[in-house]
């Protein structure tokens, strides 16, 4: 099985025990924006992600984010190097997500975005918090079928401290990513 992206852990770094429940709750963002943020634990994330993907509309958007570059590292506070694909469907992600599962699921290097046609967002961030923007009664069924509750949980980021993983199986994983989706490098935007 798939480790996740990032563990909650102690200051001296060893696990703590803690897992993520499965929940989610609606929050505005500071720029005014309505949204979902949704904790599942490691075993429920490639399901639940499968599901709100579904609940966009076709066509789709797909930015990869690499926030940090595992094979060659650049200097701390680099920004991050995005690659876009626009018009895929729903199928095509899926299967190109299924086949990078270890990257995407299990690597903190990474960030996916997702854009449906209607202008929704689904986001799946370094520490395997996923968000949905706007809150839509769409993710909301998406996440009720899945047993996602409507719950206000602990999630990744409250953790005190929280370690990342970086792992070398990832990168062939990232270049195939890239090439199922014929993902092209632009200039990054910012962040959420």
């Amino acid at each position: 099985m798939i480790t996740s992206k990032a563990d909650s852990v102690t200051e001296a770094g060893e696990h703590d025990g803690w897992a993520p429940s499965p929940g989610w709750f609606a929050e505005v963002t500071p720029q005014g924006d309505t949204r979902l943020t949704i904790s599942v634990p490691r075993s429920a994330v490639v399901v639940v992600h499968a599901a709100l993907l579904r609940a966009a509309a076709e066509p789709l958007s797909f930015l990869y984010r690499q926030k940090v570059d595992r094979r060659e590292p650049g200097p701390r506070g680099a920004p991050p190097r995005d690659f876009v694909a626009l018009g895929a469907s729903a199928d095509a992600v899926l299967a190109a997500l299924q086949d990078a599962e270890l990257l995407v699921y299990g690597d903190a290097r990474c960030e996916v975005w997702v854009r449906g046609a209607m202008g929704e967002q689904v986001v799946l961030d370094e520490d395997g918090l996923l968000y949905v923007y706007p809150d839509d009664p769409a993710f909301r069924e998406a996440l009720a079928a899945q047993g996602v509750p409507g719950d206000d949980v602990e999630t990744m980021a409250d953790r005190d401290y929280v370690k990342h993983w970086f792992r070398a199986e990832a990168d062939e994983a990232e270049t195939r990513l890239i090439a199922a989706l014929q993902l092209t490098e632009v200039a990054p935007r910012g962040g959420r």
